[in-house]
């Protein structure tokens, strides 16, 4: 198979890059939604890479050659699991331990440019942080655009 022949290969590029670019992240893995990062048995601190969809264009700069080339844009999320550290009332235990994770995520994945056809990830929203058994999840969310083309 090609590189371009896997859709969402993406998904296998985010957990390396993660892997490689943050060593104190004790496991990076991947989720089909934010529920089910919620509802697995967690290790921290930690990442899940959850793909969120794709959006496609209906006009001509979006889909040319009638069709047969398509401009997608993929988003995908990455949520950041930590236990809770010090008072859960405040949470600012949490956030201290979270805090420097949080900064070192976004400085790896903001702009980044990952192989093949994808354009460098932006930032776009995501939801909000949630807190659940123990654990506080951050997640965010990336946007990418590729072309794809059709069989001709």
């Amino acid at each position: 198979m090609k590189e371009d022949d896997d859709y969402l290969m993406l998904e296998d590029l985010l957990v390396e890059r993660i892997k490689s670019e943050l060593p104190d992240i004790k496991a990076v893995m991947t989720a089909m939604d934010l529920a089910s990062v919620q509802g697995a048995r967690q290790i921290e601190p930690a990442v899940h890479v959850v793909y969120l969809g794709d959006e496609v264009g209906d006009d001509s700069s979006s889909q040319g050659g009638n069709g047969a080339a398509q401009v997608v844009t993929q988003q995908w999320m990455v949520v950041l699991v930590v236990k809770f550290a010090g008072t859960v009332a405040s949470g600012k235990g949490n956030r201290k331990k979270a805090g420097p994770l949080i900064t070192k995520l976004l400085r790896t994945l903001s702009g980044w440019q990952p192989k093949g056809a994808f354009r460098p990830l932006r930032r776009i929203r995501a939801p909000k942080v949630g807190y659940d058994n123990g654990f506080a999840y951050y997640p965010y969310a990336f946007k990418t655009t590729l072309v794809l083309k059709g069989s001709t």
